[in-house]
């Protein structure tokens, strides 16, 4: 049964194992081959009197249990095929309620044991729990006598993952004193992958070992997938074999598969060793394909360069860059667009036009402004009468009219002209991204504050030309952006609102969702204002559910920061906290311009976090975009938010920074772009300076109160109920919540070991936990990191 003498065991393994044998008479052992299952179990029935029958060949007849034995052990299980003597095996499981059994097998549960499972009397200990923590690879390491730095150490957790066969391997490899290294690391998987060959791969038949090759490639994937790149009409039987013998094949639901990642490694190290350059290319061809018919063209890209196959590349880039902004996948497939070769891009005005607005949403403006002038260039050669005229033409005057770095400023002129010559059928305009997926059409695509000064003026005489130039984008627009902009003035918009409400229904069946979005958006602002954060709440999760439900996901990430910032309000931490960790951009090397909305949701979600340096590094990121792109309201809420941080880290320019911001607001008459940020901004209107018109400044600060009363505690400094840690403590903290042990600790601070752990003890203590696993949860509710 294994030399369960030296078999090194997680402590939690075992605390599972003992607690499912008090509560359940079945043991079922789930597991790939390499996880020590056959030594495990050997350890873990020590000191019982164990029956061991064999999967291959046992009748499982009441006279096979020896007599005295008080524990049943079924290795394989994976092998018993027949009926009948599955069968018997469950008689025998129901006849003696006396012994417990422990079941070792590769594969999932079987249907055949599921009645047990339903009963309640089996447990099913998976491959997870079999995994070797860091403290256990450790001990493991030192019963054979090895020895190796925390670093060392923290790198073998990364690349073995506790993986027990790994690290037995690895044991060999470095029981002559050797130091872990990189070719330590290749030699050992080489190692892992020919056992793997002959334990696992050889074993199946010709057509499955196809069909696994074939799969390899794919982080996910599902049935139809598996027989477009394999050809294969059995492939549903094929994964049932599969997933019956070994778990290297892992379930994610009614119908999508994946490799365990080591196992799917060794697959890939089979591909490279099997296939030829053209079966590799035809495989990757085929999956490219499935890719592209099923809207996924990042994945249909990757497949495509896998192939070699420049020309479907450039195709499939060419497609995109039809789109705009707001439907086109630009920030995913943007580092194909960067390393297309020029040559190829000044073939197609598609990609000339994409460059150009590509450059710009990464706030590369002269590169924007170059691929522009190229495209004019490419215009000049062009005869009226040529068939790419009219399409080249619309082409520039979209980006005349949607390039970021062109702002609002003579737009009504841009669009009236657009507007005259698509009367006379002279232009092909592309469609436009009106809101970038943003929820407001004032805010969105453009920033159109400079309108909002005119807005009844415009309101009656552009709103024709509007939706002509802008077609389905065009619907509700207008009656959208007068009423957001009487809102941000702080004007009572009730009656627009509802005339704004009655047309949903026309904007639904003729108009596109980001108008929806943007209406819907408004809605749920002016429920906020109004004191009814969880009403608009239940606004934009139905908005959300729909659009997922009719696969409208682009829109996803801004709902989601929507729904972020009304949990602000709501005092709703949890859910703040797991968007701006699950949810929330990066403040990544490369910004991307449509998630600003985004960035800004994550400042105020540090600033509620007391973390008021990276909010500030985040929004100065920010602010030179607004002041080449002409984006007055994004410029509004940096300074504020800037302001808010600055004066809580004793920052005395708060006070200019703040009245800049008044000064915007002040010349387009706005109020609630202000105002929202109630309590958290109320202390600073009265002693900031700002003296420009009292009338205005009353008429601010009785808004802003209006909302502290509603929401008293939104973006305030939080009181800390516990007492402080000390410097050092809190250097503990870090450490210890790295997952790091005592030791490792006291090396990395220099510090011996019982002053480490009086550290912990006292950390523990002010964070109210009794273990250490406990320690990260309460500092991140408390944000102690």
């Amino acid at each position: 049964m294994g030399d369960s003498a030296t078999a090194i065991i997680n402590p939690s393994l075992k605390e599972i194992f003992l607690t499912g044998w008090e509560h359940c008479r079945v043991i079922l052992f789930s597991a790939p081959c390499g996880f020590g299952k056959t030594t495990t179990a050997a350890a873990l029935l020590a000191g019982h009197i164990v029956c061991a029958l064999d999967a291959v060949s046992a009748e499982f007849l009441p006279d096979s249990i020896t007599p005295d034995c008080d524990a049943v052990l079924v290795d394989d299980l994976q092998y018993l095929l027949e009926p009948q003597r599955r069968e018997a095996l469950c008689n025998l499981i129901r006849m003696r309620a006396d012994l417990h059994f422990l079941l070792l097998g590769r594969g999932a549960v079987p249907g055949w044991l599921m009645p047990f499972q339903f009963a309640g009397i089996l447990l099913t200990i998976e491959a997870q729990a079999l995994f070797f923590d860091r403290v256990t690879a450790e001990r493991m390491l030192e019963s054979r006598g090895i020895t190796v730095s925390p670093g060392d150490m923290s790198a073998i957790q990364q690349d073995f993952k506790g993986y027990p066969l790994a690290m037995a391997i690895l044991c060999r490899k470095l029981r002559n004193g050797g130091a872990y290294s990189e070719d330590t690391l290749n030699t050992a998987k080489r190692e892992l992958f020919l056992y793997f060959d002959e334990a696992v791969y050889r074993r199946f038949d010709a057509p499955l070992q196809q069909l696994l090759v074939c799969l390899a490639p794919f982080d996910c994937f599902n049935l139809e997938l598996a027989k477009m790149v394999s050809g294969d009409p059995h492939v549903g039987e094929l994964l049932g074999i599969i997933q019956r013998d070994t778990t290297m094949l892992l379930f994610n639901g009614v119908d999508a598969f994946h490799f365990w990642p080591v196992f799917r490694e060794f697959l890939m190290w089979i591909i490279d060793q099997k296939f030829t350059d053209a079966e590799q290319h035809s495989l990757y061809s085929r999956a490219a394909l499935y890719y592209e018919l099923h809207d996924e063209p990042d994945k249909a890209l990757e497949c495509y360069s896998r192939a070699g196959d420049q020309s479907m590349v450039s195709a499939l880039l060419v497609k995109n860059a039809e789109h705009h902004p707001g439907v086109g996948r630009y920030h995913e497939l943007q580092s194909y667009y960067f390393a297309l070769p020029d040559e190829e891009i000044l073939k197609s005005p598609a990609l000339i036009c994409g460059m150009s607005m590509l450059t710009s949403l990464c706030f590369d403006y002269e590169a924007s402004e170059r691929w522009y002038d190229v495209l004019q260039n490419y215009a000049a050669q062009l005869k009226k009468t040529d068939s790419e005229y009219k399409n080249v033409q619309g082409k520039l005057a979209y980006l005349d009219i949607a390039l970021p770095q062109r702002g609002s400023r003579g737009l009504i002129e841009v669009i009236g002209s657009v507007f005259r010559v698509m009367t006379d059928k002279q232009l092909k305009v592309p469609a436009f991204s009106v809101t970038s997926t943003l929820p407001s059409t004032m805010n969105g695509g453009k920033d159109f504050c400079e309108w909002s000064k005119k807005d009844d003026l415009l309101y009656a005489t552009i709103k024709k030309p509007l939706e002509t130039v802008l077609g389905r984008d065009g619907v509700g627009l207008a009656d959208c952006a007068v009423c957001e902009s009487k809102f941000e003035k702080g004007e009572d918009v009730s009656k627009r609102l509802l005339t704004l409400m009655s047309r949903l229904g026309e904007i639904q069946a003729r108009g596109t969702p980001d108008i929806e979005f943007a209406v819907i958006g408004l809605l749920a602002r002016v429920q906020v204002s109004q004191g009814k954060a969880q009403t608009a709440r239940e606004s934009i999760e139905s908005l959300r559910a729909k659009f997922l439900d009719i696969g409208q996901t682009r829109f996803l990430p801004n709902i989601d920061a929507m729904l972020c910032r009304i949990y602000l309000r709501l005092g709703d931490t949890d859910a703040a906290r797991a968007w701006l960790r699950e949810r929330a951009p990066k403040n990544d090397v490369r910004l991307w311009a449509m998630w600003r909305y985004q960035y800004l949701t994550r400042a105020m979600v540090q600033i509620y976090e007391d973390n008021y340096g990276d909010a500030l590094l985040l929004l100065a990121r920010l602010t030179p975009y607004c002041e080449h792109c002409g984006r007055v309201m994004d410029g509004i809420h940096i300074k504020i938010l800037s302001a808010l941080c600055m004066e809580r880290m004793g920052d005395a320019e708060w006070r200019a920074t703040l009245c800049a911001a008044l000064d915007s607001c002040f010349s387009y008459q706005f109020i609630w772009p202000a105002a929202q940020y109630g309590a958290a901004i109320l202390p600073l209107l009265g002693k900031c300076g700002w003296n420009a018109d009292a009338a205005y400044l009353d008429e601010l600060i009785t808004a802003a109160r209006a909302q502290a009363v509603e929401y008293p505690r939104f973006l305030k400094p939080q009181v800390q109920a516990m007492e402080p840690l000390s410097a050092a403590e809190t250097q503990v903290l870090k450490l210890l919540c790295q997952n790091l042990s005592n030791q490792e600790i006291g090396e990395i601070l220099g510090i011996k070991l019982p002053t480490v752990k009086t550290h912990v003890s006292r950390i523990l203590q002010k964070l109210g936990v009794k273990r250490r696993s406990e320690a990260r949860a309460a500092a991140e509710k408390l944000r102690l990191l």
